[in-house]
């Protein structure tokens, strides 16, 4: 007897494939599996740019920072976004600090989870070449084509809703665990609600819905309110369910339109194709697949497309209801675009039958990251220059501050807050919407920041400008620093610096 024979009659070896093929095809151990290789993945992409950052992510840092000290948002620091970010940065902060890597950690996760996802749903649908072609190029163009982080959770539970929506389970669960997550999507950010009606759409047109439709609805709504109006009685419960509505739903609509950004809703749709050029060789396919869904649907019968394609024609009205202003905006499309692209490319092209699918899946990815890099609309290099903001954040801790001290960053960057431990002297932290004419927070936010005599004033190199700003908060500003402020300190950079200025004693 040989020793593969051996092998193969051997009762325990048998026992133990057996074991390991049943745990191996378990859906909870395969997404699991799955999870990790897409997190590992996902920080080896990431690792390179670990240091890159995004112009609101020392904003989103410093308010989670904030609601651990006891100032909540809304009512003690104005923002337009959702809670459902600031909570989840929160508990980042918790074992990371408010630094630039608990916000990676809420970016990494969650692109591992939406790679795992689509995964799942390439797999779902008959093709898991297709699942690793969009869970391998997912993390890679979240980064470099949306760049980012602050989406990074949107987009997770929006296709983790698309998952559960599509999964075999009963209805009344596919509608339950849709909702909770759609629900959760849009406390991250409130277009999710545009996914959101097209999941109810979906899952009232299933097949095994047609005398369940009014449960699957009830159902769904059950679920996608449950995050929301838990959000809202926690802050009702603080006082502040008045501000969380004024900031994220009144002043949130108004903001697309608003002279701040200065594009109408026909400009929105001029700025659309423009703005698609990090994902065009994605986005395009995906319209093929559309004008030619009968040849995808003769080539991948199993593939839902009328859903697929609901999903990524939700997230564009998405974009276009909000003027189409930045590329992040496009962060829910690329899901639903990778897996119309994907199927698309590898099934229903006639045109490159002589070509492997695998080849074709390669060269759609190196297209795509080919647009993503050669699009001007994202920066996903840009740094702080952290020797800069160390040397002001070192002359602040020098003069002593005591922990009711208050700091105003003018221009940039808001990280010195956190670093220095120290609050704004208002409800205002972003220094975009002040210097700019940001909608809900009118034209004197700047007087009212000075009115409060904040201990230290930094302004950085006033060269780099952002586009919208006023001169006359500068003359404010400057005004201030003549008649009752210091130069404190000058720390210069590799490419930006900042003037650190402190209070002077008021004399009587």
């Amino acid at each position: 007897m040989t020793v593969a024979d051996f092998r193969s009659a051997s009762p325990r070896a048998g026992r133990g494939d057996s074991f390991v093929r049943r745990r191996l095809e378990s859906p909870l151990a395969l997404a699991s599996a799955v999870f990790v290789a897409s997190l590992a993945w996902t920080l080896v992409v990431r690792f390179p740019l670990l240091r890159a950052y995004g112009a609101d992510d020392a904003g989103f840092v410093g308010m989670a920072h904030l609601w651990l000290r006891g100032v909540l948002p809304y009512a003690g620091v104005f923002d337009v976004k959702p809670p459902g970010l600031l909570a989840l940065l929160a508990v980042a902060e918790m074992v990371l600090g408010p630094t630039l890597e608990a916000l990676r950690a809420v970016s990494v996760v969650s692109d591992a989870t939406t790679a795992t996802a689509l995964f799942l749903l390439a797999r779902r649908f008959g093709d898991s070449r297709i699942g690793v072609f969009a869970a391998v190029l997912y993390p890679v163009l979240s980064l470099i084509a949306i760049g980012y982080d602050a989406y990074c959770p949107l987009a997770a539970l929006t296709t983790l809703a698309f998952l559960a929506a599509l999964s075999p389970l009963s209805l009344i669960l596919r509608a339950a665990l849709a909702g909770l997550a759609i629900g959760a999507a849009g406390t991250v950010k409130q277009t999710a609600g545009f996914e959101a009606v097209a999941l109810l759409a979906i899952l009232v047109s299933a097949p095994d819905g047609v005398r369940r439709r009014g449960w699957a609805a009830l159902s769904y709504g059950l679920g996608v309110g449950v995050a929301p109006l838990g959000f809202l009685l926690y802050f009702a419960w603080h006082g502040a369910a008045a501000a969380l509505f004024a900031d994220t739903v009144v002043t949130a609509l108004q903001r697309p339109a608003s002279a701040s950004e200065g594009i109408s809703f026909a400009g929105g749709f001029v700025h659309f194709l423009p703005l698609q050029q990090g994902l065009l060789p994605l986005t395009g396919l995906s319209l093929l697949a559309a004008l030619r869904r009968r040849a995808l649907k003769d080539a991948a019968p199993e593939l839902p497309w009328g859903a697929l394609l609901a999903w990524l024609a939700a997230a564009a009205v998405a974009v276009l209801a909000q003027r189409s202003l930045f590329a992040p905006y496009l962060a829910p499309m690329l899901a639903p675009a990778l897996l119309l692209a994907g199927f698309f490319m590898a099934k229903a092209l006639p045109e490159l039958a002589r070509i492997p699918a695998s080849a074709r899946l390669a060269l759609l990815a190196l297209l795509s990251i080919a647009a993503a890099l050669t699009a001007p609309s994202v920066d996903f290099v840009k740094r702080q220059d952290l020797p800069a903001l160390t040397a002001a954040a070192e002359a602040i801790r020098a003069s002593a501050p005591s922990p009711g001290d208050k700091l105003y960053v003018v221009n940039r960057s808001v990280w010195l807050n956190s670093m220095v431990d120290l609050a704004p002297p208002t409800k205002y932290l972003f220094p975009f919407q002040t210097l700019c004419a940001f909608p809900g927070v009118g034209g004197g936010a700047v007087a009212e920041i000075l009115a409060a005599r904040p201990r230290y004033v930094a302004i950085a190199d006033r060269s780099m400008k952002y586009y919208c700003e006023r001169p006359e908060s500068w003359r404010l500003i400057d005004a201030a620093l003549v008649a009752s402020y210091r130069r404190l300190a000058h720390a210069e950079g590799a490419f930006d610096s900042y003037d650190v200025y402190e209070a002077v004693a008021e004399s009587h």
